[in-house]
């Protein structure tokens, strides 16, 4: 699509990376990464069924009251008196496919229907939400489940990123950001619910990797792949030696003789947390 000629065309045109409300009489489409909002009161039948033609439409985003307060200070980034008394979390959801317009609202009412009538849904486009939660009821193998019958009922899979919970705060804004960038690289992956907890690591990747102190731990886990897995497991079970070796199809002796090697080589102790976590960063 090219994005200048369509705003040469049709200058009163809304284009945003986030969804917006429409306007009445307003075509509302998606054309990755741009949200497209087109005033359609002057336009032909035969420019709009060319504009449907052409341009993918999208539902403009939707809530009930309850919500409209998140929806302003989350997506429009409205400020809000600080009340740290009130604390949230959000949960990010999107849709692997599209649905029918018949079966959207279906599926949406659906869904609602596994929370707690204190959460807060704002339905950021067809395939695309984020849950406001206040009581934290939800967990990763509910939000798994609720996947699972959804998918049989409707024939469409989600997949959900849990959020940290957060005070009502100026860094709220900018952290739900953040969880939506972390949300975007993980939609690939084949578990249907992870959350920030889990995947954290994935955001300072990109720093780690750059980090001159790290660099001769990497080269000696790149030089000898025992110690990724080594250190990769004692870390997913946080340094219990015991239940590292079991995965590992190692005597607890010889695991901690390769830890004790470790730190002979490298300074870094895998039995602190500290060390563990430093070794740990060094295989991403």
């Amino acid at each position: 699509m090219n994005l200048q000629k369509l705003l040469i065309n049709y200058p009163r045109s809304v284009v945003d990376k986030n969804p917006f409300k429409a306007e009445l009489n307003m075509l509302y489409f998606y054309e990755e990464p741009y949200y497209i909002g087109i005033p359609s009161g002057n336009l032909s039948d035969h420019e709009i069924y060319l504009l449907k033609t052409l341009l993918n439409q999208e539902y403009p985003p939707s809530f009930g009251p309850d919500a409209q307060f998140w929806y302003d200070l989350l997506i429009n980034g409205k400020q809000a008196d600080e009340d740290r008394s009130i604390r949230i979390r959000i949960i990010h959801f999107q849709l692997t496919n599209s649905l029918s317009h018949e079966m959207i609202f279906e599926w949406r009412r659906a869904f609602e229907s596994f929370f707690d009538a204190d959460s807060s849904f704002i339905y950021l486009s067809s395939m695309r939400g984020i849950i406001i939660e206040k009581s934290m009821t939800i967990t990763g193998n509910m939000l798994e489940s609720i996947a699972n019958t959804l998918e049989n009922d409707f024939s469409t899979n989600c997949r959900f990123l849990i959020g940290l919970r957060y005070s009502l705060s100026p860094m709220l804004y900018p952290a739900y950001q953040k969880e939506c960038v972390l949300f975007d690289r993980k939609m690939v992956r084949s578990k249907k619910a992870t959350s920030v907890q889990s995947e954290f690591f994935d955001l300072i990747k990109p720093m780690v990797q750059d980090c001159t102190i790290l660099m001769e731990i990497k080269h000696i886990i790149r030089e000898d792949a025992r110690w990724l897995s080594l250190i990769r497991v004692l870390w997913e079970n946080q340094g219990n030696v015991s239940i590292a070796a079991k995965k590992l199809f190692m005597h607890r002796n010889t695991l901690r003789y390769h830890i004790d090697k470790f730190y002979e080589i490298t300074g870094i102790s895998l039995k602190e947390m500290d060390g563990l976590t430093l070794a740990y960063l060094s295989t991403l």
